[in-house]
């Protein structure tokens, strides 16, 4: 057996074992985590007199192949790494929710969104800046 084709062999089996393992998988899952704010929008505010600020619209990467249609209601998500203190290391990433989204627009794979709610400082962690942002993740809500 050559040099080239036994690191061949060797590949394909730790390949396989990944697989088997559920490291990575061939074909991506889709659940809640897999949908997020992509890109926020906001107009310009020209300072006009009488002339209500621009509204923010908030691009999600899920649409009405999941299930959306425009009325539509988002749970929006904070994903923060903690870290413990005492032992001075990366502790667990907490997930909770902060806001909810109203879709006015839709399409395939994408919706635009618009805030319907931003939770109270008395239902969410401490947490910085409180505004939904690119990479924050989304559900629909119950």
């Amino acid at each position: 057996m050559t040099k080239h084709s036994y690191q061949s062999n060797l590949l394909k089996v730790l390949a396989a074992a990944l697989l088997v393992a559920g490291v990575f998988s061939p074909t991506q899952r889709a659940n809640a985590e897999d949908f997020s704010v992509y890109s926020v929008y906001r107009g310009v505010d020209l300072g006009n007199p009488g002339e209500a600020a621009p509204q923010r619209d908030y691009y999600v990467n899920m649409g009405s192949a999941q299930g959306l249609g425009v009325g539509s209601s988002l749970e929006v998500f904070r994903r923060i790494s903690t870290y413990d203190l005492t032992s001075q290391k990366l502790y667990k990433d907490v997930m909770f929710p902060f806001a909810r989204l109203k879709v006015i627009h839709v399409e395939k794979n994408a919706a635009i969104t618009r805030v319907e709610k931003i939770a109270s400082t008395d239902e969410t962690p401490s947490f910085s800046p409180r505004a939904v942002m690119v990479g924050d993740l989304v559900r629909p809500a119950r």
